[in-house]
């Protein structure tokens, strides 16, 4: 069966798992992948005009530009005039996490045996992101690279979802996640690396989006 009419094979059992589109879960999913996409692509946007000091940002849209990525990808680079600080509670970051926890929710609905287990561990790490976060405004957002490395990596185990998708959220996760581990370090190629990671990132949630959409 062609990967795009709705079916997907399942290498735990061999077998297609048949998915329903029209569920509401999957729907959701889609949703909150599309807007997780559109919420790090404004912030990409904001900070360049920040940077090119275009003087076309307006308040509203400097708030996107506070995600915690963003903020690491400051500290790695060495921008004059801007000040980052990870400290605090940001509720976009909240959003965010949750936004991934919804993906990962959803995904799980589309596999069976221990594909649909690990997808559900990543929705796990998910809520753990956001308990850590939460209680110490800090650490713990960046776990969610972990999830979205786990769920990429049982994408790459079935089919249905394109190589482009699968490699651009196991290179995203691995990026972030690494960026996240050496903050502090000021480094030209740390900061090229965060970067592209941000990019690949950003391409992954509106594949999904589209991969949930999907009639």
């Amino acid at each position: 069966m062609d990967p795009g009419d709705g079916a997907f094979m399942d290498k735990d059992n061999n077998k297609e798992t048949s998915i329903s589109h029209g569920s509401w879960l999957l729907r959701i999913g889609g949703a909150a992948a599309l807007i997780s996409g559109l919420l790090l692509l404004i912030g990409m946007i904001s900070f360049i005009f920040t940077i090119l000091r275009t003087g076309i940002t307006s308040a509203w849209l400097v708030l996107f530009q506070d995600n915690w990525l963003i903020i690491i990808f400051k500290l790695h680079g060495e921008f004059k005039g801007m000040q980052a600080d990870l400290n605090g509670m940001n509720p976009l970051d909240i959003l965010f996490l949750l936004l991934v926890a919804i993906i990962c929710l959803s995904l799980s609905t589309v596999f069976k045996k221990a594909s649909r287990t690990w997808c559900l561990a990543a929705f796990g790490l998910s809520i753990v992101a956001i308990i850590l976060y939460s209680a110490t405004q800090l650490v713990g957002r960046s776990t969610v690279m972990l999830a979205v490395l786990i769920v990429s990596i049982v994408m790459f185990r079935n089919q249905g979802f394109g190589k482009v998708a699968v490699w651009a959220g196991i290179a995203a996760s691995v990026l972030l996640f690494a960026g996240d581990l050496t903050v502090g370090v000021q480094s030209t190629i740390i900061t090229l690396l965060f970067g592209i990671g941000y990019v690949l990132l950003t391409l992954w949630f509106f594949l999904v989006a589209k991969i949930l959409f999907q009639p």
